[in-house]
C-alpha cells in the first residue's frame, strides 16, 4: 500500500522550487510513497514535469474539499496563511509536520520546524524576536527542511523537456553563443521585495565591462515586471547585452539560464533556478537573508558590510542603501575568479 504524502506549498515560485530539494529524499525514506502537492495554478509549472510528484492539486475550493475527503500518512505544511493553516488542521493525517491552526484558532507549528517558523509571520515569539532570529540565523532553508523531514539535503529540481532545450538552442544559434563563456545577469526583483534590485546603471556598466572581454557573451534575464527596467538597462549598456525577454514561461526561462556558465543575480527565482541547474551563481544580497540561501558550493554571495542587513524592508530611504553598496568592481572581481575555475563552468551551448 502506498504511503501518501501531501506537501502544502503554494508559492512563491522561488520557495516552491527550493522545496523540490526534499522530493527525492522523501521517496527514498518512504518506499512506495505517493507524493501529492497542493500548489497555486501560476506556480504549477515548477513541478509539472517532476518525476517525484505523483499528483498536482491546484489550489481551489474544490481541491481543498477533495483533500479533506482523503487520508494521508504525512502532511508537510509550509505556508503561514490562516486559510492554509486551517486546511492543514482539518486534513486526516497520521502525522503533520509544519504549520496548522489549533482548536483555539491560533496559528501554530510543530516542533520539527521550529527553526523555520520561529522566523516567520506566525512565530510564537512575535515579530520583533522573529526578525532578530532571521538576522542571526546561519542555517539554509534546505538544511532546516531536510533535518525536519529526516531526509538527505539535495539540489532543487528542474526538469526540462526537448521543447525547452530546442528553444534555448535556437536562441543560442541566433545570438552566436557557441564557444563563448555566457554570463547571465538577473538583477531585478519581484513586486514583493523591490529593495532586492541592483542598480540599472551598475548592471549596464557591468555588462559593458564584460562585453569588452574576448570570448564572453552577456545575456539579460527578467520576469514580466522587469520589462521596462530591462529596456533601460539595454539602452544604458549600449547594446553590449543580449535580451532573453521578460515573458518566457518558467521552463523556457530555466532553459535559457542553462546556457550560462555564470549567473549574477539578486535573491530571486533566477538564483534558485541557476543553483538547480548547477550554474556558478554570484548572488547579490541586501534586505534578505544570505544565510538562508544554499548555493551548494557552486558560487559566491556578495553581502555588503552594513549594520542593517536582512531588514526585509521593501522601501529604504538610506543613501546609499545596502544594494547600492555593492560595487561593479567587486562583482567583476568575483566573475573573474569564477572564469578562472575549471572549464566545467564554461558552458558551450549544444
Amino acid at each position: 500500500m502506498n504511503y501518501k504524502i501531501l506537501i502544502i506549498k503554494i508559492g512563491s515560485m522561488g520557495d516552491v522550487l527550493r522545496t523540490t530539494s526534499t522530493l527525492k529524499g522523501l521517496k527514498e525514506k518512504y518506499n512506495k510513497s505517493k507524493i501529492y502537492w497542493l500548489i497555486s495554478g501560476k506556480n504549477k509549472e515548477i513541478i509539472i514535469h517532476n518525476p517525484f510528484v505523483d499528483k498536482i492539486l491546484i489550489y481551489s475550493k474544490s481541491s481543498i474539499n477533495a483533500i479533506l475527503k482523503e487520508k494521508f500518512d504525512l502532511v508537510i505544511s509550509l505556508e503561514d496563511s490562516a486559510v492554509l493553516c486551517r486546511v492543514a488542521y482539518k486534513i486526516k493525517a497520521k502525522k503533520l509536520i509544519g504549520s496548522f491552526q489549533n482548536a483555539k484558532g491560533i496559528l501554530c507549528y510543530t516542533e520539527d520546524l521550529n527553526d523555520y517558523f520561529d522566523m516567520s509571520l506566525i512565530s510564537k515569539y512575535g515579530k520583533k524576536t522573529s526578525d532578530q532570529l532571521k538576522i542571526s540565523n546561519k542555517k539554509t532553508y534546505q538544511d532546516i527542511i531536510a533535518k525536519a523531514l529526516g531526509v538527505k539535503k539535495r539540489l532543487p529540481l528542474i526538469h526540462l523537456d526537448n521543447e525547452n532545450y530546442l528553444y534555448a538552442e535556437k536562441f543560442a544559434k541566433t545570438h552566436q553563443l557557441a564557444k563563448h563563456t555566457v554570463i547571465g545577469l538577473n538583477t531585478g526583483a519581484g513586486s514583493k521585495w523591490q529593495q532586492k534590485k541592483w542598480s540599472e546603471i551598475k548592471t549596464a556598466t557591468l555588462a559593458k565591462a564584460l562585453a569588452k572581454q574576448s570570448g564572453i557573451k552577456v545575456v539579460l534575464f527578467g520576469g514580466p515586471g522587469a520589462s521596462l527596467r530591462n529596456k533601460r538597462i539595454i539602452k544604458y549598456a549600449e547594446n553590449s547585452i543580449i535580451d532573453t525577454g521578460c515573458y518566457n514561461n518558467f521552463s523556457n526561462f530555466a532553459a535559457l539560464i542553462n546556457l550560462c556558465a555564470i549567473l549574477v543575480t539578486s535573491d530571486s527565482l533566477a538564483l534558485h533556478a541557476g543553483t538547480a541547474l548547477k550554474k556558478y551563481v554570484i548572488a547579490l544580497f541586501g534586505p534578505t537573508s544570505s544565510s538562508e540561501i544554499d548555493l551548494f558550493g557552486r558560487g559566491e554571495k556578495i553581502v555588503p558590510k552594513i549594520p542593517c542587513l536582512c531588514c526585509y524592508k521593501n522601501i529604504c530611504k538610506k543613501k546609499p542603501n545596502c544594494m547600492d553598496s555593492i560595487s561593479v568592481d567587486n562583482v567583476l572581481k568575483f566573475i573573474k575568479r569564477a572564469i578562472s575555475l575549471p572549464s566545467t563552468y564554461n558552458c558551450v551551448p549544444k
